[in-house]
């Protein structure tokens, strides 16, 4: 509608004002308009999207620009100056058109959500606004810093470029035929650049590697001036900003936006683009006021003060290319989903309290319910709340009550549980005696001949406390009878006795360590877990054995865990022994990488780096994860690098020569068959190993979140996360890795990367479920025979044979299965 104004004003009137409104309205709003280009560029695509298109975006702005240099020639010559501006409205209501239908196509795609404003909650109002949030975020002020820096050097070294000229070829014609050649030539050069090179080396190097592009030839264009001084480096100079400023580096600078949080973006942007932009260009003019005008500075000279604004340039070229990682990084943890949802054993401040809160004033089977979860905290929680209900009107709650508090050991309500002796119910007097007799100087015996009837089992735990006890009663050869008996016990009442002494036995003096270790051995899990605590606190080697066998039970692993920890870097050489040991059950085998990161010593990590080639994959995944745990909670101690790049090629390799097998076996086998959903199962596990080894390698980097962003549904969570990735891995490894997460690249690609990774095909079933059996991992080698069967490979029956008595019960399992198939085939 303005240039439509100006078209009617211009041709009605001839007033002194409108040529000066048209010359300021034309600045403001080229600016403008390459911004709001730029920005729904940004809202469109997505990272990876960004990344290939951006390089076509810059080649329409200099297409752009070249047809309406024709256009504009055409025009003016056939209907006059002012009619341009009637062309002009016409185009912009086009855009409008452009700008709907784009919009319309996007809400927002197949796989796609809208996922709305992230980290901030309005956006900015008013130009102080912006200035503040640019400063609140090192992202964005990094974006800042580097396009003021940029605006600073290429308007300095455009007025060398126009000052050499000047100085060089003195002839008014001559200098404007030259530069009309010079703007000619560095346009096509600049379009070339664009459609031949932007979106190549945005995709092979990434938005970090080509940020540094123009400033690097910048600073050979400066030297060659201060060099020199002629035209030739000087349109060097001018040239490479020329050609690449306004294709790979726009686009570079442009991809930093795009991690922005959306409701923010549009006001930002045009603040950086606008206000930033132009204040690089004041600070260039009163820089060369300076050096030029008061210092005396040569045209050639200003390269020095070039070169102190390029060296600027890198260091926020390297800043911005931190940050955009970060934030990436950033986006991409917003995503992560815990797929693994691991209760903790352990009570902490907040769960105990929020389980604590009202428990005064609950219901009976509440109290009792938020009781029993404070009991199964592996370590006995203490908690004020719980003092208070020992004078609960349910006596269940009171004798839970104390059982907990007695446990923990709480004696801060000697006093109190005195009177409990009398209490008229029997499980309350039983658990106040049980209290008083481990917490106080209370003879058992005396009060029981005091106070009446007792459980048999409480009797004997407390007279066996207190003859254990360090005194003139103490007697530990009679105290040592009495907790066999206990432990002997059978039939109804012997559950309760046994656990009893579990409880007693965690009090006593070392020189019970015989009953321990027969306690150690009973299967009741409960007591084995209390026993198993008293083991950790005694430390003790002759127990480690019987530790190292509960490992692999459930309702005994962390305590476990936590005992053998306990020991320290004495038991390193038997755990790696265990580790390595093949004959040991499996469940057992994958608790040990725990016991290592517990133990927190460099000795502990160069033994999980020492196992880090388990042929078992599973096992291999639990020592990959242990050191992802290992690296987090002690990153004081450095990793062995070397080795980790050395398996993690092993893996990605591995997993390449798994794609040659899917290939191979895609027709034979169907896939929904099972043994075709298994390998699929398998060739995940592969790549999550993958990624958590480069967590362990790159330590700073949310990896596990990356594993989640790339099988995310959302796409452009996973353009967040592939071009995370692309940011933050080596071009080697990136090359590598990308190929194999990225669902642009087909299983056909990724089979024919394989064969060149590899240097060898599997072109055959047979050769494909060849290598399968000559895998470590029981489960591929249970795939493999399930194909045999499913195939009726007569040939590879004798493999079955040697699989029949393996210690994996899946696969002697398959194998029985797979030879019955092969015997019905051959009665067939």
């Amino acid at each position: 509608m303005t240039s439509l104004f100006f078209w009617w004003a211009i041709g009605g009137s001839e007033s002194a004002w409108l040529f000066p409104a048209l010359y300021v309205w034309v600045g403001i709003f080229g600016v403008m308009a390459i911004t709001q280009v730029w920005t729904l560029a940004n809202f469109m695509l997505t990272t990876r999207e960004a990344k290939r298109l951006f390089g076509l975006v810059g080649a329409g702005d200099i297409l752009g620009g070249i047809f309406g240099g024709f256009l504009s020639n055409a025009v003016a010559r056939a209907f006059g100056t002012e009619s341009l501006l009637l062309v002009l409205a016409v185009f912009l209501m086009l855009c409008v058109a452009l700008v709907l239908l784009i919009f319309r196509q996007h809400r927002w795609g197949p796989d796609r959500e809208d996922q709305g404003p992230v980290g901030v909650d309005e956006s900015p109002r008013n130009l102080l606004e912006s200035f503040r949030l640019m400063l609140s975020s090192k992202h964005l002020t990094s974006i800042a810093t580097l396009i003021c820096v940029t605006s600073i050097v290429t308007t300095a070294a455009g007025w060398q470029f126009k000052a050499i000229a000047s100085e060089t070829i003195v002839e008014k014609d001559a200098l404007a035929a030259f530069f009309g050649s010079f703007q000619g030539y560095a346009g096509i050069a600049a379009l070339a650049a664009q459609l031949m090179l932007t979106s190549r080396l945005l995709q092979r190097f990434g938005v970090g590697a080509t940020l540094f592009i123009l400033p690097m030839t910048l600073a050979l264009g400066s030297l060659g001036v201060l060099a020199t001084g002629g035209l030739v480096a000087a349109t060097f100079l001018k040239g490479s900003d020329k050609v690449l400023r306004y294709s790979i580096d726009t686009s570079s600078l442009q991809l930093l936006y795009l991690p922005v949080p959306a409701n923010i973006k549009i006001q930002i942007k045009s603040f950086i683009d606008t206000v930033i932009w132009r204040l690089g260009d004041g600070l260039a003019g009163l820089t060369l006021l300076v050096f030029v005008t008061y210092l005396g500075f040569t045209p050639g000279q200003v390269s020095w003060v070039n070169l102190a604004f390029l060296g600027l340039w890198f260091v926020a070229a390297a800043a911005a290319r931190r940050q955009y990682l970060t934030t990436l990084g950033q986006r991409v943890r917003e995503h992560r989903i815990d797929a693994e949802r691991m209760s903790a054993p352990v009570l902490d401040r907040s769960t105990a309290t929020l389980l604590a809160s009202k428990l005064e004033r609950a219901e009976t089977e509440e109290i009792l319910y938020r009781l029993n979860l404070f009991e199964l905290g592996y370590q006995q929680a203490s908690h004020p709340s719980i003092r208070g209900l020992i004078r609960h009107e349910s006596p269940d709650v009171r004798a839970k009550a104390l059982a907990i508090l007695n446990a923990a050991g709480d004696t801060t309500l000697v006093d109190d549980v005195e009177d409990m002796l009398s209490d008229k119910h029997l499980p309350v007097r039983t658990e106040a005696l049980l209290y008083l007799t481990h917490h106080s100087n209370v003879d058992p015996l005396a009060r029981i001949e005091e106070l009446g009837d007792f459980p048999d089992f409480t009797v004997r735990a407390g007279v066996a406390a207190f003859l254990a006890r360090p005194g003139q009663a103490q007697n530990l050869s009679a105290a040592r009878t009495m907790l066999d008996m206990m432990i002997d016990e059978d039939g109804a009442h012997g559950r309760p006795t046994r656990l009893e002494a579990a409880r007693l036995i965690a009090t006593m003096p070392e020189d019970f360590s015989s009953q321990l270790a027969r306690l150690l051995a009973d299967p009741d899990p409960e007591i084995a877990r209390l026993v198993i605590e008293a083991a950790g606190e005694l430390r003790e080697r002759k127990l480690v054995p019987q530790l190292l066998e509960r490992l692999g039970e459930p309702g005994c692993r962390d305590a476990a865990v936590n005992a053998l920890s306990n020991f320290e870097n004495r038991i390193l050489g038997t755990l790696n022994d265990y580790l390595r040991d093949d004959e040991m059950s499996i469940s057992n085998r994958s608790e040990l990488p725990s016991v290592l990161v517990a133990i927190g010593t460099p000795e502990a990590l160069d033994i999980l780096t020492d196992n880090l080639f388990q042929g078992d994959s599973f096992l291999r995944f639990r020592v990959i994860s242990a050191l992802n745990k290992f690296q987090q909670a002690h990153p004081g101690i450095k990793v062995d690098n070397a080795m980790i790049e050395t398996v993690l090629a092993a893996e990605i390799l591995g997993h390449y020569r798994s794609y040659q097998a899917l290939g191979a076996l895609r027709d034979p086998l169907e896939q929904d068959d099972p043994a075709m959903k298994a390998f699929r199962e398998s060739m995940d596990k592969e790549t999550e190993r993958i990624f958590r080894l480069l967590g362990v390698l790159f330590p700073d980097y949310d990896f596990h979140a990356a594993y989640i962003g790339v099988h995310a549904a959302d796409s452009s969570v996973r353009d967040d996360t592939l071009e995370f990735l692309d940011t933050a891995l080596r071009p080697e490894l990136r090359g590598l890795l990308l190929p194999l997460v990225d669902r642009g690249v087909s299983v056909e690609d990724r089979i024919l990367r394989a064969d060149e990774a590899l240097g060898a095909r599997l072109d055959s079933s047979e050769e494909a479920i060849a290598a399968l059996m000559h895998s470590g991992d029981p489960w591929l080698r249970s795939c493999a025979a399930y194909a045999i069967g499913t195939l009726g490979l007569g040939s590879l029956e004798a493999e079955l044979d040697a699989w029949e008595d393996d210690p994996d019960p899946l696969l002697r399992e398959t194998v029985r299965q797979a030879k019955a198939k092969l015997a019905a085939i051959k009665r067939a």
